[in-house]
């Protein structure tokens, strides 16, 4: 049985209470702390980014996401120990610099900042007609990034080229417009592009009578794969579209091959649809387990499960 009403605002407010003291925080570490339950104390964290009292990292720390509230951003940092090592010098080098030209770093370093969503922010700059990306180190304010920015675009002359060049005045690049965008979008403008030996790489796709039959029933259902993440031979993970009277829907999918869909698996989902900001979809030929169910109800309005027949 679920906790009374009490309780569980009881337990939120801990949970609360324990991020504002102790930072930014995983759920196994707050379980501890307030000697709850490892699912439950999850299943209430997510349910606190849902109300917008705390919010959640990209960066994962042995597979779970960090858990802070609002004006702790910069805490992040010291789990940065657990990036890979082309992310810590992608962030090492930004935290030094505070601004980077995205153009002029090499693929690695370039994937890597797309992989910093909680530390490198995206800058495009307009310059006659002209896109450039600059990345900004999260903590950096528009302002400084601006003034930084343009350092960058119109450098200073060293004395003596000065002095040489008295005569001669280059015209200075202006910055016509600045904005932030979205990790996503500019991901999109700069994809990482298949070096030669990774075009001659033959990857053979995974397949599996269970990953046919789901696609043949998307398929029936007239609902369009967009993008595949994760394909294993009893899950599938992917992006979908379909079609509603309210225009086209982009929903997350999640289809096991499970006679029993668990607390766990409800809790995993939620928290990917809270980083991806749209709703979930969950496929298995089997039921929600019964420990499940009152969790499962409190989020249909962004979990729904169809049960289907392979």
């Amino acid at each position: 049985m679920m906790p009374d009403m009490q309780k569980v605002m009881q337990t939120k407010n801990r949970i609360l209470q324990l991020i504002q003291e102790k930072g930014p925080e995983l759920p196994v570490r707050v379980a501890s702390a307030i000697g709850q339950n490892n699912l439950f104390t999850a299943a209430f964290m997510s349910e606190l980014v849902g109300e917008q009292k705390l919010k959640i990292s990209n960066m994962k720390v042995g597979g779970s996401p960090l858990y802070y509230l609002s004006g702790q951003e910069e805490q992040l940092q010291k789990y940065s120990e657990y990036l890979n090592n082309k992310e810590k010098e992608a962030f090492k080098m930004l935290k030094e610099n505070e601004i980077l030209s995205d153009i002029n770093q090499e693929p690695a370093i370039r994937v890597a900042l797309r992989n910093l969503r909680d530390f490198a922010f995206p800058v495009k700059i307009v310059d006659k007609e002209e896109e450039k990306i600059f990345w900004k180190f999260h903590t950096l304010t528009n302002e400084k990034a601006r003034e930084l920015i343009e350092n960058i675009l119109n450098p200073k002359p060293k004395k003596e080229e000065k002095e040489t060049n008295q005569e001669i005045e280059k015209p200075q690049a202006k910055i016509q417009s600045i904005k932030n965008t979205k990790n996503e979008e500019t991901l999109n403008l700069f994809e990482k592009q298949p070096s030669k030996k990774e075009a001659k790489k033959i990857t053979k796709p995974i397949t599996s009578d269970f990953l046919n039959n789901i696609k043949t029933h998307l398929s029936n259902k007239k609902i369009e794969i967009i993008n595949e993440i994760s394909t294993k031979k009893k899950e599938l993970i992917a992006k979908i579209k379909l079609n509603t009277e309210f225009g086209e829907q982009e929903i997350y999918l999640v289809a096991k091959n499970k006679k029993k869909i668990t607390l766990e698996d409800l809790i995993n989902v939620i928290q990917k649809t809270q980083l991806e900001k749209m709703p979930a979809l969950i496929l298995s030929p089997g039921d929600i387990d019964k420990k499940a169910q009152d969790y499962y109800k409190q989020w249909s309005n962004l979990i729904k499960h169809q049960k289907v027949n392979l």
